[in-house]
């Protein structure tokens, strides 16, 4: 009987560790917060100055989304999370960035996504580290993906 609950237990705690690692987690995690909490500028080696988070990790926009909809949810969302608005609120905008470009659109999936110049901004799961940009200009969910600029333009090569 023991190794049934232990069994039951370690498969209870895998799906926790699935449901939370595929983003189906209902309330948004301090790590989002300071994601969210402000929009700055990074100079990358062979792309220039490129957006980053708040933690520092480089934010993407995905060519569908041209539109000025949000188009990557549900799986897309699993590699490429977007830069979700917390509580209704919009990031700071760090140096050099011009905060009248900053604004959500609604998310399919719920919530409001934060947008640069009407473009959704994502993050990128590949990216381990502040400043990785493993995303450019790849043709990943049925589009391609580049870093976005300060001036508001994806760097399209």
């Amino acid at each position: 009987m023991r190794s049934l609950t232990t069994r039951f237990s370690a498969a209870a705690a895998a799906i926790v560790l699935v449901l939370t690692g595929s983003g189906c987690t209902s309330a948004p995690s301090e790590h989002d917060e300071s994601r969210a909490s402000a929009i700055t500028i990074a100079k990358l080696p062979g792309l220039g100055d490129v957006l980053v988070d708040g933690e520092g990790f480089v934010l993407y926009v995905f060519e569908p989304d041209a539109a000025q909809t949000v188009t990557c949810t549900f799986t897309c969302a699993n590699r490429w999370p977007p830069l979700r608005a917390i509580d209704g609120g919009t990031p700071t905008a760090g140096d050099g960035i011009d905060a009248s470009l900053i604004s959500t659109l609604p998310n399919p999936a719920g919530g409001e996504v934060i947008t640069y110049n009407g473009w959704p901004l994502y993050g990128y799961t590949a990216d381990k580290n502040p400043g990785d940009a493993r995303g450019q200009n790849t043709y990943l969910n049925g589009g391609v993906w580049y870093v976005m600029q300060p001036d508001g333009q994806p760097l399209i090569p």
